[in-house]
């Protein structure tokens, strides 16, 4: 009963194994470049350089400063109160 089971689990990861191997030969077959990161990389500084490509178009991967308004003590001693209050509250 062993010996079979061990036979079937060795058999199943074998094929999962095989899957993903196929997987991986195929998704770097589908994705090979033909230019390099550096052409790449100059063509959009050229379209730039000459308003052919809006800022626009990488305005999505920008993430705006976080604006704070209060002082890093404050946000301390709102932490320690909120963690003193916990305590109380697991206390009763």
């Amino acid at each position: 009963m062993h010996k079979s089971l061990i036979a079937l689990f060795l058999f199943t990861s074998a094929a999962a194994y095989a899957n993903e191997a196929a997987d991986a030969q195929a998704n770097h077959a589908a994705f090979a470049g033909e230019r390099t990161r550096a052409e790449v990389k100059a063509e959009v500084m050229h379209a730039r350089s000459t308003g052919t490509l809006s800022t626009s178009d990488y305005a999505g991967n920008e993430q705006a400063g976080a604006a704070f308004t209060r002082s890093r003590a404050e946000v301390r001693a709102e932490a320690m109160q909120a963690a003193r209050t916990r305590v109380i509250h697991e206390q009763i």
